[in-house]
């Protein structure tokens, strides 16, 4: 009879001591479905030395008329190595045409361009090293590019620096809009 009395008591301490890895509900990670931006973004990667203010203007009906359109305006931090620069436009643009005003600061130095990205809708499409000015140009009104280099020199007319510039290579610009946003 003790036996099976210790029997009996070492079955119940083994159910009630066993090693289930039972969780409680309050410990389960909750999965929720990855929420897609669906803003337009673009991502400018330079060497910016000063402190200084860059602008993005947009276009959505294929022109390039920036004139008339308010700007994309992102503070940029001094930095001596490659910095991404992101604008993001509002909820419901898209747009067909892009340029890129960089900076107001007068003391400026020479800006480096390393590339570009644009996504939207988890989708994206970049422009990296010379393959950039396929896509954008100097307003040589306002500076000039080295396109090998990828610097940016601000033009200086009677002691004043003007702001540098790059407009769109319309066609190639706008194609690959295009595409991106299908």
């Amino acid at each position: 009879m003790k036996t099976k009395f210790s029997v009996a008591l070492l079955i119940l301490i083994g159910f009630f001591t066993s090693c289930k890895d039972e969780k409680s509900i309050d410990n389960l990670k909750v999965v929720t479905p990855e929420e897609v931006d669906t803003s337009f973004k673009v991502t400018l990667k330079a060497i910016v030395k000063k402190q200084d203010d860059f602008a993005l203007f947009y276009t959505e009906d294929g022109s390039i008329n920036f004139f008339d359109v308010k700007p994309i305006w992102m503070g940029v931090k001094p930095s001596e190595t490659e910095q991404d620069i992101t604008f993001s436009l509002p909820e419901d643009v898209y747009p067909t045409q892009l340029r890129l005003d960089l900076g107001l600061n007068k003391d400026q130095e020479d800006i480096i361009i390393k590339g570009i990205t644009f996504s939207y809708k988890g989708k994206k499409f970049e422009a990296m090293g010379a393959n950039f000015f396929n896509y954008f140009r100097a307003d040589e009104n306002q500076c000039t590019a080295d396109v090998a280099t990828g610097t940016i020199k601000a033009v200086v007319k009677d002691g004043v620096r003007k702001g540098p510039s790059l407009y769109p290579h319309e066609v190639p610009l706008s194609k690959e809009l295009q595409n991106l946003g299908k």
